[in-house]
């Protein structure tokens, strides 16, 4: 995709710096959906956003923090559809149906490992604190399911995250199209957490 020659204005208010993000994270989100997040590059969000990519790199630091920024957001949508899937599914259920669901989520989960060993100090820093916030809220919205001691939630947090992305990596063919091992990623990650929700129980 052809890089935008539109010039990067640096945003100099608050509410126009989020304007920005929320700009660049939209747009990334958006090739996402057709893109994996291992093969997505900076000119392919750059033409999406209409913006220069040397302009995207000034505003958002790197490639692998943006593409952490728009996991984050992802968490958050996904906890709110947990939330509502909880009123009438079991937690395993609900957690792995919502994430099924979800595919950009999924694949930014199996990609995370990579992104954020790359990370500098500052965005390192920078997803702590989402990290921590999403955490936060997802244990919020399991508390009347499945009340969680904050070793628990932290536990499970991390289960949710290594069953996802190895599932999701399983799942989903190679680049030169073989079969995945897994071939319903839903119940699998179903089966794995109802597994590690018990022994949390027991």
């Amino acid at each position: 995709m052809p890089e935008s020659d539109q010039p990067f204005t640096r945003a100099r208010s608050e509410a126009q710096r989020q304007d920005r993000l929320t700009q660049l994270t939209t747009a990334t989100q958006e090739c996402l959906e057709h893109t994996r997040a291992a093969s997505l590059t900076l000119g392919d969000v750059a033409a999406a956003a209409g913006l220069a990519k040397s302009g995207i790199l000034r505003y958002v630091g790197s490639r692998e923090a943006l593409l952490l920024r728009v996991m984050y957001d992802e968490h958050l949508r996904w906890i709110d559809a947990v939330a509502d899937e909880l009123r009438s599914a079991p937690p395993a259920a609900a957690l792995a149906r919502t994430l099924a669901a979800r595919p950009v989520l999924c694949d930014l989960i199996a990609a995370s490992p990579v992104l954020i060993g790359r990370l500098g100090p500052d965005d390192w820093d920078v997803l702590v604190t989402q990290a921590a916030d999403a955490q936060r809220r997802l244990g919020a919205a399991l508390q009347q399911s499945l009340p969680l001691s904050d070793e628990q939630l932290r536990s499970l947090t991390a289960a949710i995250h290594a069953f996802t992305g190895t599932a999701w990596a399983w799942t989903t063919p190679d680049s030169a199209g073989r079969n995945a091992m897994v071939t319903d990623f839903e119940a699998t990650v179903s089966r794995l957490l109802g597994i590690f929700i018990a022994g949390l129980r027991a």
